[in-house]
């Protein structure tokens, strides 16, 4: 008999949320969860790349740089560019662990979860340009300056909802974690905060980014509002 079953024609939707399984010996199928180990790889794969592109845009003599203290002077020159480089590492650091502490509690992928991953990727492979931007000798420090901190605040929102897909999906096992889930997330609240409260200070001074120092005694002080 010809099969007259409908033929159904792959969209993106049907790339996420579920696999569905084969009917077995008895008939019944179910729905497997997508397994996160692939995007949590290539998540990895992507940062890796965009930390090294960082080291890539570090500016380096010349042969037009002689001697030893030309190459000094060529360093302390270009000093701003070093300090950007090491504030970035460590933010984008930041970043990918606490990604990998709440990542280690996914059991599965719902579609909303793996779009708001891709943008956060987005925001991370962007770092290395706003870095170049924000040292770079453009005279437009308040552009150059939020420019950056907002990439920071997108960010931590874009994963933000991606955990919050997660939870909502049934797809974050916390039952025996919820503390350091708890505690993960704070420190990602502690770090938007510290960037967003650095743009209306770039407007003011040029030693906004004093504020990202803050970053502990932000996580510390949203650590003392939440104890009992």
């Amino acid at each position: 008999m010809p099969d007259t079953r409908a033929r159904h024609t792959a969209g993106p939707d049907d790339l996420t949320e579920t696999t569905e399984e084969a009917p077995g010996p008895g008939g019944g199928s179910g729905d497997r969860p997508v397994s996160p180990e692939r995007l949590i790889y290539f998540t990895d794969a992507v940062v890796a790349i965009a930390i090294t592109l960082l080291a890539l845009e570090l500016p380096v003599p010349t042969g037009e740089v002689h001697g030893n203290s030309g190459v000094l002077h060529f360093l302390r020159d270009h000093l701003a560019e070093y300090t950007a480089f090491l504030v970035s590492f460590w933010v984008i650091a930041i970043h990918w662990m606490i990604h990998q502490r709440l990542f280690r509690y996914a059991t599965g992928l719902s579609g909303g979860a793996i779009r708001w991953n891709l943008l956060w990727l987005l925001a991370i492979v962007v770092t290395p340009f706003t870095t170049k931007l924000l040292t770079s000798e453009a005279d437009a420090y308040e552009v150059q300056f939020v420019v950056y901190a907002a990439v920071q605040v997108l960010t931590c929102l874009f994963f933000r909802l991606t955990v919050r897909d997660l939870r909502r999906s049934g797809l974050l096992d916390t039952s025996d974690s919820a503390e350091a889930v708890s505690s993960t997330m704070s420190w990602l609240t502690a770090l938007s905060l510290a960037f967003l409260i650095s743009i209306p200070v770039a407007f003011l001074t040029h030693w906004a980014s004093a504020c990202w120092a803050l970053l502990p005694a932000i996580r510390a002080g949203l650590r003392g509002r939440s104890a009992p």
